[in-house]
């Protein structure tokens, strides 16, 4: 179960929010065009960090302890590949942040 604490302090942070919007923008396709912006992939699973650098630009160790953060708080899991890591967001997450806030007490 998702610790929407957690997950609302994690996203809090504006670059934080921007890695997970990176990672989300691209509905798990596994590329970014880094000139357009867009997705240059349309098959659905995990976002190459290579790929999260290209639209988020920070050196590299403070986009590893954002992705830990968002680890962390349950939003996303990583994965590897051979030489390359992959991020995703994880099932449900987005679900249970609507549900979440559309729920009334």
């Amino acid at each position: 179960m998702l610790d929407v604490l957690a997950a609302l302090q994690a996203l809090a942070d504006p670059t934080r929010f921007a890695v997970f919007n990176c990672i989300r923008g691209c509905g798990g396709a596994s590329a970014y065009d880094c000139d357009t912006g867009e997705c240059d992939a349309t098959d659905p699973g995990a976002v190459a960090l290579c790929d999260v650098k290209c639209r988020v630009p920070c050196a590299p160790s403070t986009l590893t302890h954002h992705l830990n953060v968002l680890r962390d708080a349950g939003l996303i899991d990583n994965e590897r590949r051979g030489r390359k890591a992959y991020v995703r967001i994880r099932p449900g997450v987005l679900r249970a942040l609507s549900a979440y806030f559309s729920e009334s007490k």
